[in-house]
């Protein structure tokens, strides 16, 4: 996404936790490193990136983390980890920015989603719960954005050619 946009010729904020296989050379790239699992130190990066790039026009949330297997294989650790990473992270995201859109009384907001959150499926509870809560949530957001100029969007894609399902 952020190649396509860079190759667009759009200025481009990227936020992730490795930019080792990205190349972060190109003038119109900013990186910013954050942990999403981590969300205590999430929220503070936040504010220092969101006031460091007042000047958003959108944003493209599209973390996430693969973890497949029945309920009771899962640790509390791990459930709250994926939970952080692909729902709560996510609305952090959001409510970092979504002033600034508001204030502008324009803005795109697009949420990249799973088909994970249209049909529950076997080992899939809890990443299944997170997408579905990612759903719920963007399908709520749409509605209270749609008076200030903010449009909300939610792509829920099947299995993409990425590295995502490689340790599933």
């Amino acid at each position: 996404i952020a190649i396509r946009l860079l190759m667009g010729g759009h200025r481009v904020v990227g936020v992730a936790r490795d930019f080792s296989h990205f190349p972060t050379g190109h003038p119109g790239f900013i990186h910013e490193s954050i942990d999403f699992s981590d969300l205590t130190q999430t929220v503070e990066k936040l504010k220092r990136l969101v006031t460091k790039h007042q000047d958003l026009d959108g944003l493209v949330c599209c973390a996430g983390q693969g973890q497949l297997a029945s309920l009771e294989e899962f640790s509390h650790a791990q459930i709250q980890d994926l939970m952080n990473v692909n729902f709560i992270s996510q609305t952090f995201v959001v409510k970092s920015v979504l002033p600034y859109l508001k204030r502008k009384g324009r803005g795109d907001i697009i949420v990249v989603g799973s088909e994970a959150a249209l049909k529950g499926s076997r080992k899939g509870s809890i990443y299944c719960a997170s997408k579905f809560a990612l759903r719920g949530f963007t399908q709520a957001l749409r509605d209270e954005c749609g008076s200030a100029g903010v449009r909300v969007s939610l792509i829920n894609p099947g299995m993409v050619r990425t590295g995502f399902f490689d340790d599933l």
